[in-house]
């Protein structure tokens, strides 16, 4: 699982980085890229899409990196995403006739080396799954290690005396009302 945790914290820490990058310099991002930004809208774009996705990415992977139940499907998340950048970019290039620059270079390395890594994360926790905890057999054997003793006329658990029962009080029936004094016979 360090692994694993390692793989997602390190991708998220890349993601975030450039993330920030697109938001605060998306011109010089996008020269990188070879692109040209013309109008305010495309600025804006850029910062969406190239800064906002990637950081979406970087928090949801923080996010997995918390917990083992959620670190497989987020590998398989990052496994996914790279390698269709990856192959992406290689359509890319063999629809385009292009030529790979520094930058485009660069980028095809880092996105098959981080599928690589969270390939191989996603199949170490599949084969060395955490150790359940150990279970506790209940004792089978007794406590007392002498045999038990023969039965006995006579032997048992003492008798039971009743209970003392005490007299129910008596109630007294109600009588019918009269006027006058309650508390006078008569």
């Amino acid at each position: 699982m360090r692994f694993a945790r390692f793989v997602l914290l390190a991708q998220a820490l890349v993601m975030a980085g450039l993330s920030l990058a697109y938001w605060f310099r998306p011109y010089e991002m996008a020269n990188l890229n070879g692109m040209l930004l013309m109008e305010g809208a495309s600025v804006s774009h850029m910062r969406v899409y190239y800064g906002g996705l990637q950081l979406g990415l970087a928090l949801f992977l923080i996010w997995a990196a918390r917990a083992p139940e959620r670190a497989r499907p987020a590998l398989m998340m990052l496994m996914i995403t790279m390698t269709a950048l990856v192959l992406g970019r290689l359509v890319s290039l063999w629809l385009d006739g292009g030529e790979l620059v520094g930058f485009d270079l660069a980028s095809l390395f880092y996105r098959v080396l981080a599928a690589a890594l969270a390939a191989a994360a996603w199949h170490l926790i599949r084969e060395r799954p955490e150790p359940e905890p150990e279970r506790l057999e209940p004792a089978t054997r007794r406590l007392v290690s002498e045999p038990p003793k023969p039965f006995k006329l006579g032997d048992g658990p003492p008798p039971v005396e009743p209970p003392l029962v005490e007299p129910a009080p008596v109630e007294v029936a109600p009588q019918p009302f009269r006027r006058g004094d309650p508390d006078a016979q008569g």
